[in-house]
């Protein structure tokens, strides 16, 4: 991909983090360029910024950006510029150029030399398209690859250019599509998020053009029972339709596939809909699921017994194992999909993180043939984090600083932590198990040791690290 464009959305996703004056010296180390080199920058991306969006930049200030909340975001112009990569350009021939052609004709098409096409087309099959396991061919230049990779490709690259405007099929028709997932929306008492339908009519489109070049894709068989799934009946419908308007012809691999988009896609069942929790909880029993959730659950009820098991989590964790069934059906796509929120959980949900670990290793010790990811155990380690029921209690602070100080820390444990923790922070003549039960304190958090008996201690820094707090949440579940 285009260095520059890369920097350019880096240095835009920087500024619009916060609203304040970034130092040259903060731009430099977070982008690892020149104060020249962002000078440049920023006069580059200004010229294709909208009106309402400027980048100022001031010798003694730094850069700040300065855009209306209400209108354009960023996420929108980085969108916009990367439609004007050279990168977006070749990929977008190579998918819709309907006749192949030589190198020659390429590079005349994309207004380039051959040696520049040639060079550019390494560069890719280096980086850009070596996570996909994807390359492009040289003689007569095509994207090659395993086919799911292909469409998991082309879904993320025109989801990133036209995130949330615009259509990029000129072969097919947004207006339809939308209405026909609308259809099994209505059918199933359903509603896609919006962002969730809009990406599924992009994936509905490029499986359209797909097939019209005669490009199928093979599923793995005996990974999950497909006519019993939930979408099985709406989606053959659907496929049927499209069979007829577009003159085509789907095999059952192709039918499964789209199945399991619009099973894997992100949806609810709409208030006033007669659906419940437990009636959606029915529709997994006598299934696998069924045995597999139970087995799940024991483990995660072992790990954490304040997990909150209602209705609405016990079907969490079997649509959880549904899509986790459904990914192995997949196995090209679960070997390079990933979470946005992976890092995020890893750095503020470490302990969680590990346990699932624990739990699902346990449990692929029973069913050895299903297979998981980072991306399963952070959405595992998420919704189990939404349902750990926090107990309230009360905690003595006892740091060996000054009042102004331990009034920081309590502030800041307290923002970290949440309602669920009352810290006392009084001066003491003494801390004893009496005193400590006279106070009716649960435990007591320290910088230093203290000797008690009836209590608990954490023992943190003076600035508690994401550790501490970890191990004092761990006292909210006992």
């Amino acid at each position: 991909m285009d260095k520059e464009f890369k920097l350019a959305s880096q240095l835009l996703t920087l500024l619009d983090a916060e609203q304040r004056w970034f130092t040259l010296a903060e731009v430099e180390q977070s982008l690892h360029i020149s104060d020249k080199t962002i000078r440049k920058l920023v006069e580059e991306i200004s010229s294709q910024l909208p009106s309402t969006m400027t980048i100022e930049v001031s010798r003694g200030k730094g850069i700040f950006l300065q855009r209306d909340g209400r209108s354009t975001t960023v996420s929108e112009v980085i969108a916009s510029m990367f439609r004007q990569t050279t990168f977006y350009q070749l990929m977008d021939v190579l998918f819709t150029n309907e006749d192949h052609c030589s190198m020659e004709e390429l590079a005349e098409a994309m207004f380039m030399s051959t040696s520049s096409l040639k060079k550019l087309i390494m560069q890719l099959n280096n980086d850009d398209l070596k996570p996909y396991q994807l390359r492009i061919s040289y003689s007569t230049p095509a994207v090659k690859g395993n086919e799911l990779n292909i469409r998991y490709f082309y879904w993320k690259f025109y989801g990133d250019a036209y995130e949330f405007t615009g259509w990029p099929f000129t072969n097919s028709d947004f207006d339809v599509i939308h209405q026909l997932i609308t259809t099994i929306e209505n059918e199933k008492n359903i509603v896609y998020f919006i962002n969730s339908k809009r990406k599924l009519s992009f994936l509905v489109a490029i499986v359209l053009e797909r097939i019209k070049k005669e490009n199928y894709v093979k599923m793995n068989d005996g990974h999950y029972l497909w006519e019993k799934g939930i979408f099985y009946g709406p989606v053959k419908k659907l496929a049927k339709t499209l069979e007829e308007r577009f003159s085509m012809e789907l095999p059952n691999n192709e039918l499964f596939f789209l199945q399991a988009l619009f099973s894997l896609s992100q949806y609810h069942y709409y208030e006033g809909s007669e659906m419940t929790p437990q009636k959606e909880i029915e529709l997994y029993k006598n299934r696998e699921e069924d045995q597999m959730g139970q087995q799940l659950l024991a483990l995660l009820a072992e790990a954490y017994p304040n997990l909150n098991r209602n209705e609405r989590f016990i079907l969490e964790v079997y649509e959880f194992l549904d899509k986790l069934l459904i990914d192995n059906a997949i196995p090209e796509w679960m070997m390079i999909s990933k979470s946005n929120l992976t890092a995020y959980v890893h750095h503020e949900c470490q302990q969680i993180y590990q346990d699932m670990e624990t739990c699902l290793h346990k449990w692929q010790l029973i069913y050895p043939s299903v297979r998981y990811n980072d991306y399963h155990l952070t959405k595992l380690t998420l919704f189990v984090r939404s349902g750990l029921n926090y107990k309230s209690k009360s905690a003595f602070l006892v740091i060996g600083e000054e009042f102004s100080i331990r009034h920081y820390i309590a502030n800041l444990i307290k923002n970290e932590i949440g309602d669920q923790l009352i810290i006392n922070t009084s001066i003491l003549k003494g801390l004893t198990d009496e005193m400590v039960q006279q106070q009716q304190i649960d435990f007591v958090i320290s910088n230093f040791p203290v000797d008690l008996k009836t209590v608990p201690v954490v023992i943190i820094s003076t600035i508690p690290s994401k550790r501490d707090l970890d191990n004092i949440r761990k006292e909210l579940l006992q």
